[in-house]
């Protein structure tokens, strides 16, 4: 009887274990504390910070293997198009590679940026 019982322990467990997902995976390093001093203060030097963290979770992302967290790169790309940088594009693209249900959103903040 107690093998029994042990047996059918074993097996729910595993079962259990079976049902299990690994969690997703996301970088952010220090996005918070960036993104808050950037609304906080509004300065060239906290928008500077808060790229520079943008950068380093895309890098850092990529060099793990993992998929950048959403909006990462659509943030990153917007930062760019304000400065007037060409790469913009590019990241909105990735953007909506990586998150296609993110497409329609994207197409929109597109739309605002070519009209200002």
């Amino acid at each position: 009887m107690r093998k029994l019982a042990q047996l059918l322990l074993a097996a729910v467990a595993l079962l259990l274990g079976a049902c299990a997902t690994k969690p997703i995976d996301y970088y952010y390093g220090n996005y918070e504390q960036a993104y808050y001093h950037n609304k906080k203060d509004n300065t060239p030097a906290a928008t500077a910070k808060y790229q520079k963290a943008l950068e380093d979770i895309i890098k850092t992302s990529e060099k793990r293997g993992i998929r950048v967290p959403p909006g990462i790169y659509c943030e990153y790309g917007y930062l760019l198009a304000k400065q007037g940088n060409a790469n913009a594009g590019r990241y909105f693209d990735l953007e909506v590679q990586t998150y296609p249900e993110s497409a329609k959103f994207v197409a929109l903040l597109k739309s605002q940026i070519t009209k200002q």
